[in-house]
């Protein structure tokens, strides 16, 4: 059993009795995961971090040392109560651990995801979610049948400012929703100038870089193939599509009010470095939907930002966390009354004493105690990523594709289809995930 710290001794005025505190492991310790997620749940006396895991002996024990001064400061004494593992199956394993974080690289986040989740754990996982259509709906089904609370780690809708963008546009202050674009940021990003990186080298001793590539086809090790720069290539990830798209087409998805649906049709262009490099995502891109309801959406590449535009106005933000602004301060400064659409607000669902929301992870804490679904559940998160995915696919092929969000197959096509999944390295699949 984890050695349970006493909230007293975390300098907090609030207490938490012991029975009540969250116990939760780190899988991924990168610097995303070490330091931010790990700052994240180090500010609630009602959680503790027990252990880390991570396939690079050198970021685990980084990780671990963080956890362990942390608490060590906390106490007045040494503390060395934090596990450290190389494989996550052993973490997830762990009958005294309560829930999981799930900071890896892209193409890792869904079979630790449903693992967890199968053996009982809570789940909150990095975006984007998944990185093909059929992980997320294996990946949601299961977070249904199992009954765990899961959080799709997106801060955006624990953020003031977007929530009520999207409740302007859902209570019709632009009056009827027309045409929604997404802007994200453009390019792919690189190591520099240091071309060495790119080339194949000895793995470093103490990195299970077999085990890092997971599901994703054999490749030479080399530096910039993996930490940091693992999302500018397709194997792993979907470059600026999928990584700022999980936050800001969620926002469109959220105002358009199709968050358990999605478009019914789309087509798009993109520019690719050649497939055999080793960032080859798509650097430039402009993809137009439609859904049902007649709203129209384009995702292209510029800088990050989201428009709403309806009959009446228009509004949004150009700039990450950037100020709303509208076609009229009417629009801007239009209240909500108690008959209007309310959204989801993160500290609604337990009324902390020091009234704050806290992001994904506060959220999360307060949905395991209250077993409520999170601000943005495994279903949600999915349905978000589908969007750049069913994107995607329409850029490689270079055609219209009409969609299907009811069965999240392609209408009479396929070609399409079979886009929607991608073969996995084996031990590292969908199969052994669910019956493991």
């Amino acid at each position: 059993m984890p050695f349970v710290i006493p909230a007293s001794a975390l300098g907090l005025g609030r207490t938490t009795a012991p029975g009540s505190r969250i116990t939760l492991g780190l899988i991924g310790c990168g610097s995303h995961g070490t330091y931010w997620n790990l700052d994240q749940l180090f500010r609630y006396p009602d959680a503790q971090w027990v252990a880390v895991c991570d396939v690079d002996r050198a970021r685990r024990e980084m990780a671990k040392a963080k956890v362990e001064a942390h608490y060590s400061q906390a106490l007045g004494k040494e503390y060395k109560g934090c596990a450290a593992y190389a494989d996550f199956r052993e973490l997830i394993a762990r009958e005294d651990i309560d829930a999981v974080a799930n900071c890896t690289p892209d193409h890792w986040h869904t079979i630790p995801a449903i693992m967890a989740a199968r053996a009982g754990k809570d789940v909150v996982c990095e975006k984007p979610l998944t990185l093909t259509v059929e992980e997320g709906r294996v990946l949601s089904d299961v977070v249904a049948r199992t009954g765990r609370v899961f959080q799709t780690a997106s801060e955006n809708r624990s953020i003031d400012t977007y929530i009520r963008l999207c409740e302007l546009v859902r209570n019709g202050r632009i009056g009827k929703l027309q045409h929604i674009d997404v802007t994200l940021p453009s390019g792919n990003e690189s190591r520099g100038d240091n071309f060495d990186d790119r080339e194949g080298q000895p793995v470093p001793e103490g990195f299970d870089y077999d085990m890092w590539l997971g599901q994703a086809p054999w490749a030479p090790y080399c530096p910039a193939r993996c930490h940091g720069s693992f999302r500018w290539n397709l194997d792993y990830s979907g470059g600026r599509l999928t990584d700022w798209g999980a936050h800001l087409i969620d926002l469109a998805q959220w105002g358009n009010d199709t968050e358990a649906s999605g478009p019914v049709e789309v087509e798009g262009t993109g520019k690719f470095p050649p497939r055999d490099e080793l960032f080859n995502t798509a650097y430039e891109f402009s993809i137009d939907y439609r859904y049902a309801n007649g709203v129209t959406m384009n995702v292209s590449s510029k800088e990050p930002g989201i428009r709403f535009t309806g009959s009446d106005g228009w509004i949004g933000f150009t700039g990450w966390r950037a100020p709303l602004e509208a076609s009229s301060e009417e629009i801007l400064n239009s209240p909500l009354g108690p008959d209007d659409v309310q959204l989801y607000h993160p500290s609604e669902i337990v009324k902390r004493e020091d009234g704050g929301k806290g992001g994904e992870y506060r959220n999360f804490l307060d949905c395991i105690q209250s077993r409520h679904p999170c601000y943005a559940p495994a279903e949600t998160g999915h349905r978000t990523i589908t969007i750049a995915h069913i994107g995607h696919i329409a850029m490689l092929l270079g055609r219209k594709l009409k969609w299907d969000p009811a069965t999240e197959r392609f209408l009479n096509d396929p070609a399409s289809d079979a886009m929607l999944s991608r073969p996995q390295r084996e031990p590292w699949t969908l199969r052994m995930a669910l019956t493991a």
